[in-house]
């Protein structure tokens, strides 16, 4: 089965037809993986209170920040099929919170979730707390 992919949200133009095989289903696992767990070490720092460590609980944070995204981009430009050129653009075009929302959308699309019911889905879902596709860096 073949997902066209809307692009406009990462500043690409035209839409990108990607497989939903099972190589590309797991490559979304994995990503959705990452993001989850991301968001769940974000909780973990926000409630955790000790000040002596602080500093390094930020440094440890802005390492996997920098790690997901790094990961996040390659995803991309692997399941999109992005030339280099292309992911340039993405980079310039997106901030932290941009590409949480985008990832999300590849990944449920991939899995086979509707065009419709994902941007269904989505409006019911509304703004949420602090997490790592809404962290506004």
């Amino acid at each position: 089965m073949v997902v066209k992919l809307k692009t406009g949200k990462i500043g690409l133009k035209n839409p990108v037809n990607v497989h939903a095989n099972l190589t590309n289903v797991d490559k979304a696992d994995e990503m959705m993986i990452a993001l989850l767990s991301l968001n769940v070490a974000m909780e973990e720092a926000d409630q955790s209170t000790g000040s002596e460590d602080s500093m390094n609980q930020t440094l440890v944070m802005l390492k996997k920040e920098r790690d997901f995204v790094q990961k996040s981009l390659k995803f991309l430009q692997d399941v999109l099929k992005l030339s280099d050129k292309q992911l340039a653009v993405v980079k310039d075009h997106i901030d932290f919170k941009v590409l949480g929302e985008y990832l999300s959308y590849v990944c449920n699309r991939i899995k086979g979730v509707p065009e419709a019911a994902y941007e269904k889905e989505q409006a019911k879902a509304g703004p949420k707390g602090r997490s790592a596709n809404s962290d506004g860096q």
